[in-house]
């Protein structure tokens, strides 16, 4: 992701633990998550790449739940049946991303209004900003520079 990165999408390993790693989006200009930084997490196995990761969120969000018991999709350890060891860290979060915008329904989504998700869009920089991954891996961020 440092050589070919994705717009408005960070990801990093926490540094205590390279198995842990966490990621920040920007909610499209288009739609109800406007001005919303996402903060999720991905927790990769001992076994990985033969063993999907988790992947949850962190930031409330009106979409996801934050169970740490993960989002189900064909990429994450709900599917070990599905899981291709040739997808890495740039295609899972390509791909809950696109499913984020998405009214999908799968284990960890939840139902939200368009104004509740507005709302939460609203509040999640300064969510963040009282989180301490958010403030030890992106502080002064690209992401959030780009917001004001």
């Amino acid at each position: 992701m440092q050589e070919d990165p994705v717009p408005n999408l960070l990801a990093r390993p926490l540094e205590s633990d390279i198995f842990q790693w966490r990621f920040l989006f920007k909610g499209e200009a288009d739609s109800p998550y406007k001005g919303g930084l996402y903060m999720g997490g991905i927790v990769f196995p001992k076994a990985y790449p033969h063993e999907a990761p988790k992947v949850y969120m962190i930031t409330p969000n009106g979409r996801f739940n934050l169970s740490l018991k993960g989002i189900c999709m064909s990429f994450t350890n709900w599917h070990p049946e599905s899981w291709n060891p040739a997808l890495g860290v740039r295609t899972i979060l390509m791909g809950l991303i696109s499913f984020f915008y998405e009214d999908g329904n799968t284990a960890g989504a939840i139902q939200s209004t368009k104004a509740e998700k507005e709302e939460f869009a609203q509040k999640s920089v300064e969510f963040n900003k009282n989180h301490k991954d958010y403030r030890e891996l992106f502080q002064d961020n690209e992401l959030e520079v780009s917001q004001k």
